[in-house]
């Protein structure tokens, strides 16, 4: 809703005249080639100083500048919650300096990977091997292409059809990889497991630990208890974010039993496949399911 409302603003502030406007940038982007790929609001949003003046500065072949790559990449990561990119010189950005600004960013933020695997393109040499890692991790993450099959143009000035398909790109990819993390985060997993025995005494030390076998975990509870009489069992252990929780089943004694009145330690051994859990580490946490557990 947010963004709905800025667009509108900055329709209000851009335009005198709506169809007016309208035609002006139908003139602008003429044939390009990347007429029906540029989305209209997403171009007022994001590059609102190519936009004003009734597009006066908006030339699709024309080189793009560092300054205002920036900008409009900054803008990009702050809608989506990611801290802005530092802002940069007011020269015009080849290809191959506007593909290190931006996949050094969406490295490390975790959108892309990096991908060992060669690019087509038959002009890079002289490229710097960092630069050549960022182009590659862009190409296979399906955000860049060349400017044919096998030619790239590494030193050409990147222009402003280029920027904005780019960052259309960008868009759509920090929408998946959000939409992604989100998923993940709200997903809870039944873990299996099976309960190996349970040992009682007058000493201990209350705690968790647990204990990586070749296919098994072994995980070890023990919990302290005011009188011999409490039954502890595992409900279940479900996967939440990052934790393991241990739901412990406790059942205290009859309040009219007769129980010594001493220190009892539990300790209960559970076992599960590790193929169950996925890779280390493991974070286990217990979860009690009785109110009277003291």
């Amino acid at each position: 809703m947010k963004k709905k409302v800025l667009i509108f603003l900055v329709l209000i502030l851009i335009f005198a005249s709506p169809i007016y406007a309208a035609a002006s940038l139908e003139e602008k982007l003429g044939n390009h080639w990347s007429k029906n790929e540029i989305e209209r609001d997403f171009l007022l949003y994001y590059f609102p100083y190519l936009a004003k003046d009734n597009f006066n500065r908006l030339n699709l072949k024309e080189a793009f500048y560092e300054d205002e790559f920036l900008l409009s990449f900054s803008s990009l990561l702050k809608e989506k919650g990611y801290t802005r990119m530092e802002i940069g010189w007011k020269e015009k950005l080849t290809r191959i300096d506007m593909v290190k600004l931006l996949a050094e960013k969406l490295l490390e933020i975790g959108a892309i990977e990096l991908n060992q695997e060669p690019v087509p393109f038959k002009d890079l040499e002289g490229v710097p091997i960092e630069k050549k890692e960022t182009l590659q991790a862009l190409y296979h993450a399906g955000l860049i292409n060349g400017q044919s099959n096998f030619k790239f143009n590494p030193y050409a000035h990147a222009t402003q059809g280029e920027v904005i398909i780019l960052l259309q790109r960008v868009d759509k990819l920090l929408d998946e990889v959000n939409k992604t993390e989100n998923a993940e985060e709200d997903e809870i997993i039944n873990i299996p497991f099976t309960l190996s025995g349970i040992v009682q005494s007058y000493s201990g030390v209350e705690g968790i630990n647990s204990k990586i076998g070749e296919d098994k975990v072994y995980v070890t509870i023990t919990k302290e208890f005011s009188t011999t009489g409490y039954s502890m069992g595992v409900d279940k252990i479900l996967k939440e974010k990052d934790e393991y929780k241990i739901y412990l089943n406790i059942t205290p004694p009859s309040k009219d039993s007769e129980q010594l009145m001493v220190i009892t330690f539990k300790t209960i051994t559970i076992e599960i496949n590790k193929q169950d859990l996925g890779l280390p580490p493991y974070k286990f946490v217990w979860v009690f399911l009785c109110k009277f557990c003291g």
